[in-house]
């Protein structure tokens, strides 16, 4: 039997979209009745108003309210007054009612607006408070932002100095806010066993972990649409997993063709981009699956050389653990991954290790994300990660270890790694 679809809940960057659509929709009405009335000039000698600019030239959020404003004080109050004047009153080539009908339909429309952009101006002047040194476009931006993510995110936490500054940061350098986004590559590995062991990493991300997630992430990216917030996407394919730490306590096949596989994982990059870009239908037509694909950028973490630094926490995190973490966050991950060895789980065909030997695949699993924290960081210091693993704290704690290292702030704080979360903290299996 199969369910009535799920209605995605509207959020603030689409009512934003909405009540600028329906302003821009009145602004026009009422200047086709101010057109109407300039150029018909009434015969009894009446003081009437020049034309405003074109609405075309009206860009900036407030500057379309400015001009609603404008509009309704300059142009359609004066003509009602003059209509409606008792004795003195001029007749004008559009009638009162009409005069009424648009000067209310505006003011309804510009109420609307204004409340929906009143929480992005409150947060914008907290910012300029707090932050000082940029524009009132990067405030109001940032404060958008800010407002869309926080909705999105499943943790439901307050953003944090940090997410604040990268945001300010990102927005302030050219207009965009910047994302990052960590693919795991689709995988069969019961093709290890066959004579092109390459072709156990897949073509095309059909059946992925990510093929899940797509309608929720394409949720955060319209609403940041929605509020006019520029977006980039930093995608990193993570297949490196394997190298990192599965083939450390798992033996990979002896004929496996690295050049194959690394051709293969360079075939994977474009599938992604694609995929996350693909025209799919919707309830209001066509989108993008989940963003633009003039907002992706895809990349593979096996072409990315990692810096020194990055290196370094590898190194440390392999060799002293508990340093970094508690023995439970070992306990906790060496659970969850018994967990997909089982029959139709994610390392379904692949020998299970034993207790031992599955310790030690997960502490490399831990020295790997550090690592990977670190690799974000050098990438993009103003990013915002949006997680989509699970259990997502633990996965941030594994990567704010590299981020941390490579920080140049002495205000690292275990929330230093700004994210937003796909998943409630509670959401601990896959």
């Amino acid at each position: 039997m199969t369910g009535a679809p799920t209605l995605q809940r509207r959020g603030l960057g689409d009512d934003m979209a909405s009540a600028r659509v329906l302003l821009t929709q009145r602004i026009a009405e009422a200047r086709d009745v101010i057109d109407v009335v300039l150029a018909n000039p009434p015969a009894v000698p009446c003081a009437l108003p020049e034309l405003a600019p074109p609405a075309a030239s009206v860009v900036r959020e407030e500057s379309l309210a400015e001009y609603a404003e404008f509009l309704l004080r300059t142009r359609l109050d004066p003509f009602k007054s003059a209509v409606f004047n008792g004795a003195d009153s001029v007749r004008l080539a559009v009638s009162g009612k009409r005069l009424k009908k648009v000067s209310r339909r505006l003011h309804e429309a510009l109420e609307e607006f204004t409340a929906r952009s009143e929480p992005v101006a409150g947060l914008a002047a907290d910012l300029a408070a707090d932050y000082p040194g940029h524009t009132d476009v990067t405030y109001a931006q940032a404060a958008a932002a800010l407002l869309v993510l926080g909705e999105w995110d499943r943790t439901h936490r307050a953003p944090t100095p940090a997410m604040k500054r990268n945001v300010l940061g990102s927005i302030a350098r050219d207009g965009k806010l910047r994302l990052a986004l960590f693919v795991c590559p689709p995988v069969d590995f019961s093709r290890l066993s066959g004579d092109k062991p390459e072709l156990y990493i897949r073509d095309h991300m059909h059946g992925s972990v990510l093929s899940r997630l797509t309608d929720r992430l394409h949720t955060l990216f319209r609403g940041l649409e929605g509020a006019r917030v520029g977006v980039e996407l930093r995608t990193f394919v993570g297949d490196t997993d394997e190298d990192d730490y599965l083939w450390h306590g798992v033996t990979p096949p002896a004929h496996l063709d690295r050049q194959a596989l690394d051709a293969r994982r360079e075939q994977l990059v474009g599938a992604v981009a694609r995929y996350l870009s693909e025209e799919i239908p919707g309830s209001e037509g066509h989108h993008p699956r989940v963003l633009r694909a003039e907002a992706v950028r895809v990349e593979r973490l096996s072409a990315v050389v990692p810096s020194a630094a990055a290196e370094g926490i590898r190194a440390a995190v392999s060799e002293t653990p508990l340093d970094f973490f508690d023995a439970q966050d070992i306990e906790a991950e060496m659970a969850l991954m018994r967990s997909l060895w089982q029959p139709g789980s994610y390392y379904d065909g692949l020998a299970e290790p034993d207790d031992e030997t599955l310790r030690r695949i997960v502490v490399h699993k831990f020295a790997a994300y550090a690592m990977q924290g670190a690799v974000l960081r050098d990438a993009e210091p103003d990013l915002v990660l949006v997680q989509t693993e699970r259990p997502p704290l633990l996965r941030t704690r594994m990567l704010a270890a590299g981020w941390h290292t490579t920080a140049e702030s002495a205000e690292c704080t275990e929330s230093s790694l700004p994210t937003v979360d796909f998943f409630e903290p509670t959401e601990d299996r896959w």
